[in-house]
This record gives C-alpha cells, structure tokens and sequence, in this order.
C-alpha cells in the first residue's frame, strides 16, 4: 500500500467513524421524537379530563355559591322571624292577661326550638362555606395542573422540534460522510 493509498485509508476510516457516530446520534433523536410522539396525547387527554373536571367543579361552585349568598337573606329572615314573634307574643299576653289563664310568653316557648333550628341553619351556612372553599381549592389545583402539563406539552413541541433539527443534521454528516467514504475507498486499492 502506497502512503498515499494509507493516507486515504485512513481518511476513509475517519469519515466512516463520522458517519457511524451521526447514525447514532440520528437513530437517538428520533426514538426521542417517537417517545415525545407517544407521550402528547396522554398529555392532551389528561388536560381535556382535567378541563371536564374543573367544568364540574366550576359548576359545583356556582350552585354551592347561590346558596352562601342566601345566608344573607336568611339572616335578615331570622331577624323579621324574631321581631314578628315578639310582637305576636306581646299581642298574646294581653289578649292572655283579659282570659282567666296563666299568659305565657310566646318568645319563651318557641325561644329554644328557634336556637336550635337557627343553630342548624347556621352550621349548614358554615359548611357549605368550607365546602365552597374546598371546590375553590380544587380548582386552583386544577389550574396548577392543567399549566404545568400545558407548559410539559409546549417543551415537548419545542424539544421535538429540536430533535428533527438534529436527524437532519446527522442526515446531512452522514450524507457527506458517506460522500467522502465512497471518494477514499475509491482511492485507497
């Protein structure tokens, strides 16, 4: 072999490393690109199921939502209620007082059953208000969730446009490689 035929041979022998290490490289990217491929339309469907999820819950809301602000009006009920029953059980004592009975005040009597049914009331005001916050939470949760996939979905685009950037690139090394292969082995007998 001739030192030229050796100095093709050896050029020869770089150029099919170039090309292997660029069939590698290639082979790599686009197994990321099929992984990347494969992963968006779990990331699309969890994102839809996460949007119906949190559809749900804004709808949840929105009805526990109408029944808080009834607490207000319920209130104000509470109070006419009261009024209205102390002046019937002021009406009731005087009629009481003319008839040979023992008058009873009415507020007394029904004073205990209004506690306990205002109690009630009010506890069920309480957690229906918490209730509102845990939905509200939820769908803060939601929202964290829905970005971060959405942020996951984005890079991948971004990552497998890379990726195709790069097998084309390798494409073009071992396009050239295979070039310059082809012209030493040419060279090298």
């Amino acid at each position: 072999m001739t030192l030229e035929q050796k100095k093709h041979q050896e050029e020869y022998y770089k150029a099919k490393n170039r090309y292997e290490n660029a069939a590698y490289e290639k082979r790599r990217a686009e197994n990321e690109i099929i992984d990347i491929r494969n992963r968006k339309p779990q990331l699309i469907n969890k994102i839809n199921q996460l949007n119906a999820e949190k559809k749900c819950n804004l709808s949840s809301l929105e009805e526990i939502s109408k029944s808080v602000k009834t607490n207000g009006s319920f209130d104000q009920s509470i109070r006419d209620t009261e009024t209205k029953l102390e002046t019937a059980s002021n009406g009731f004592l005087a009629i009481g007082e003319s008839s040979l009975g023992k008058p009873q005040n009415l507020t007394t009597v029904f004073d205990g059953v209004n506690r306990s049914s205002k109690n009630n009331i009010t506890n069920a005001f309480v957690t229906l208000k918490k209730t509102q916050a845990l939905v509200n939470g939820k769908i803060n949760d939601i929202n964290s969730q829905i970005k971060n996939l959405q942020t996951e979905l984005e890079n991948k685009k971004n990552r497998e446009r890379s990726l195709q950037c790069i097998v084309s690139e390798k494409q073009r090394t071992m396009n050239n490689a295979a070039v310059e292969m082809a012209y030493h082995k040419k060279h090298m007998y």
